[in-house]
Parts: C-alpha cells; structure tokens; sequence
C-alpha cells in the first residue's frame, strides 16, 4: 500500500516572504496533500494568505514553531496521512524531493518513524572571508554523506528544515514541546530534536537519506558575527536545558574556546577564530541555562 505524505510549512511571516518555499514543493505534490501553517499571526495578516497559494491555509493563533508544527500534526491525522513532512518556510525543496522521500518510506521498515535529508546553502550574497565549514552548521546546513544510514539523535540528528515524520509514532510521543523552538522574537532550538529522542526511547528509528534535499536561503543578515553567536548560544541554552552537556564541561569549553579564539584572531586567522568563538558561544549558552535552572 502506497505511504500517503502530506507536507507543512511552518511560518510567522507574511505569504510574499514564504512564496518561494511553498511554490518549490506546490510543483512537486498535490495542493491537497500541502499546508502553509501560519503562527500568531493577527487576522489581516491571515486574510493575506486566503488566495496566495493552492495549498492549505491552517491557523494557529498562539505564536510558536513547535505550537504551529503540532497543529501540522492534528491536521495529518485529520487527513488519515501515515507521513508529514515538514519544510522550512526560507528552504527550497530541491527538484526530485517529493520523489526521493516518497521512496525513503516506502523501503524504510516500520520501526524508521522519521527521515531526514541534506540542507544545503543558497547563499543572497557572498558569505565572509571568516566563513567556514566549521561554522556552516549554525545556518541549519547539513550533510551527513553520500549514504542512507540510521543515526543516534544523542550524537547527530537530522534538522527541522527538511524532516518527516510517521504520524501515528509522533502523535504517540506528544509532537513537539512547546517551551521549545522559535517563538516570536525568541531564538531557540531542538524542538524536532527531543522528538527524535522521543521516537528513539520508544524503540524507533531516525534515519538520514542522501537523496532529498533542499536549498536554505541564507540572507545577508545571517552572515554577521553577531547572528552566529547569538544563534548559538541559544543553541547551547537548549542544549543546557535538556542536560545535554554538563555545566563543568561546558565552562572549561567556553574558557579554552575563547582563548583560543583570541589568539588566532591575533595571528590574523578570522576563520579559525569565528569557529572558536562559536564553540564558545554555545559552550557560554550552556552554561548559563545551568545558572537560571540552579545548576546540574
């Protein structure tokens, strides 16, 4: 029996904005099989979207990508689908990506309950001299190799911009929490990953296929120093959170990473002293998610 897939995109921002996320996978799968989500958006912003795409407009009013992700699942389960996949509403399914995870499932056994693929970089302007592929991460860019294979969410995941999910596996583990991912003007992660874990506990799978990618816009805003350490060291505050690492490793990160940091931007080594400092950064958002929980 074929897998039915249904597809959501997840969005806090106006239809101009997401047009392009929504018209890449609108050429590759049925409009009644596809959903935009928007998230604590008021009613006129709403209204815009009625007649932008042939797609699905779902509504939640609270703000939140976990809160607009879970409503994505409510509606998968209304549409008896076995499948949701969700794009980011800045990623660009690739041509061929509706084909390649359509396929994903169909060889995938009952116990593999999420698949993910590579997110690769569409870049608006040139990135910086002190870019690099140590820091390539903190864009949401990911590519695990050439190969199909499971992996352990302790150690390496796939990423909310290009993810699926069994339906009936992600509604058993409660979807997505909540008190985490973007919400607002509020930066922060791992709300896909703890499903991960979450799936993994229950005795399932995660698992990475090669094949179905997408492109991540990568405006020019996100190519500044500040945009990387603020962005990981949310990063690290969810990382904190969860206990992912302990306060005493962390620190002694933070500390030898900053140095680090300082020395090779003194011998003019930029890209080596971003990639420091970005350790440094995440290794500091640990920490100091200890200090507001009272420590570990």
């Amino acid at each position: 029996m074929p897998t039915r897939i249904v597809t959501a995109v997840c969005t806090m921002r106006p239809p101009a904005a997401t047009a392009e996320s929504v018209s890449a996978l609108a050429g590759q799968i049925p409009a009644k099989r596809l959903a935009v989500v928007t998230s604590g958006l008021s009613d006129r912003e709403v209204l815009e979207y009625q007649g932008w795409f042939d797609a699905t407009v779902l509504v939640e009013p609270r703000p939140g990508l976990s809160r607009a992700r879970n409503r994505a699942v409510a509606w998968a389960i209304d549409q008896q689908a076995d499948v949701l996949a969700f794009v980011d509403d800045d990623a660009l399914a690739c041509d061929g990506w509706a084909e390649a995870l359509g396929r994903a499932w169909s060889e995938a056994p009952p116990a593999v309950a999420c698949i993910g693929g590579p997110i690769r970089p569409k870049f608006a302007v040139d990135p910086p001299p002190w870019f690099s592929d140590g820091i390539a991460h903190a864009l949401t860019l990911l590519d695990r190799g050439g190969a199909t294979r499971d992996l352990d969410p302790d150690e390496e995941a796939v990423y909310g911009a290009n993810i699926s999910f069994r339906v009936e596996p992600l509604r058993r583990v409660g979807g997505f929490d909540p008190a985490l991912g973007h919400s607002g003007r509020r930066v922060f992660f791992a709300e896909e990953d703890e499903a991960q874990r979450a799936l993994v506990r229950l005795g399932y799978r995660v698992r990475y296929v090669p094949d179905a990618g997408v492109l991540h816009v990568i405006p020019s805003e996100r190519l500044t120093r500040a945009s990387f350490l603020r962005r990981r060291f949310a990063f690290g505050a969810a990382l904190g959170r969860r206990r992912g690492r302990s306060q005493t490793v962390a620190f002694r990160q933070a500390a030898v990473s900053s140095a680090g940091a300082v020395a090779a931007a003194a011998s003019g080594k930029q890209a080596l002293a971003m990639e420091r400092a970005v350790r440094a950064a995440e290794n500091a958002g640990v920490v100091l998610s200890g200090l507001y929980r009272g420590g570990s």
